[in-house]
Order: C-alpha cells, then structure tokens, then sequence
C-alpha cells in the first residue's frame, strides 16, 4: 500500500515538472500559487523561535507600509 501511493506521488511531481519543462522556478511560482488558491496554510518546519522572530519582522514591516 505505501509503495503504491509513494509511486503515485512520484508519478504526479513527474507530471507536473514535466509540464513546467523543468523549469525550477516555474514549477516554485506554480506550486506557490495553487498554494494561495487552495487557502489552506503550508507546513512551516521551523522552529517555533524562527516563527516568532518572523512574525515580528513581517508584523513591523506591514505596519511601516501602511
């Protein structure tokens, strides 16, 4: 069973990059946007502190352009 859906994720991301012509960063700016689309939020792997000080930072620099 786990051999099939790993063969069948492989299967997909060979589809896709194979759309995008290999393309790495036509492929990131797709995934990026089926990202945005979706509405759902992406998995963030970082610690909970590199979290934190992101937030402030983009939290400050929202703040300064409005």
């Amino acid at each position: 069973m786990a051999d099939e859906i790993v063969r069948e994720l492989w299967r997909i991301k060979d589809e896709i990059a194979r759309e995008y012509d290999y393309d790495l960063d036509a492929l990131v700016a797709h995934l990026r946007d089926e990202g945005r689309k979706s509405g759902r939020s992406p998995v963030d792997l970082s610690s909970p502190r590199a979290r934190a000080e992101r937030e402030t930072t983009e939290g400050t620099s929202r703040t300064a352009r409005h």
